[in-house]
């Protein structure tokens, strides 16, 4: 199954260290353009940022316009 991810329940499942129940529960997880523009603000939490920085395989970020 694949699932669209939202900022707020990203953001905090990586500040709650439980991030990778996307992954266990749905497999992929598609990131718009949108919400990692978000996750990666200025305000965004560190953590978030760094989270995003490893590169999961099962996180797709959408194409870039």
């Amino acid at each position: 199954m694949i699932v669209v991810a939202d900022t707020s329940p990203l953001n905090y499942l990586v500040l709650i260290d439980q991030a990778k129940l996307l992954h266990q529960l749905y497999g992929e997880v598609v990131l718009p353009r949108a919400v990692h523009t978000e996750l990666t603000a200025k305000n965004t939490p560190e953590k978030v940022k760094a989270w995003l920085d490893e590169g999961h395989r099962w996180l797709q970020r959408t194409a870039r316009r």
